[in-house]
């Protein structure tokens, strides 16, 4: 079955693309362990999709970000989940996957620490 609206019909195809991620990211661990940072960076990649997936089903703005933080906080803003500090830690590290180790940058963006977290 389509989905219906423009919403929808981007949730399903972010879910998809995330779900690929994915794949690629097992695939590349069996065969190709050494190269982590790509895996790491397929990873980041899923994960961010279905935060923007989550935000998007919700009525939510999607921001244009790669902070998983970011897009966590917009949850817990909106009161539909919250989040452990370690959780977040996680999220930051997984970030760097997609920015400071994609691109080398010797410093990572900083994430933001909102007031919502348990």
């Amino acid at each position: 079955m389509q989905p219906s609206t423009p919403a929808q019909q981007r949730v399903d195809i972010l879910i998809r693309r995330a779900d690929r991620d994915m794949q690629v990211a097992e695939l590349i661990v069996r065969s190709s362990p050494h190269l982590y940072e790509d895996a790491g960076f397929h990873c980041q990649q899923a994960v961010e999709k279905y935060l923007k997936a989550v935000l998007i089903t919700a009525g939510l703005p999607a921001p244009f970000t790669h902070s998983l933080v970011v897009l966590m906080i917009s949850l817990c803003q909106a009161g539909i989940i919250t989040f452990m500090q370690d959780e977040t830690d996680e999220a930051t590290v997984l970030t760097d996957f997609a920015v400071g180790l994609r691109y080398e940058l010797t410093t990572p963006p900083a994430s933001p620490r909102p007031t919502c977290w348990r």
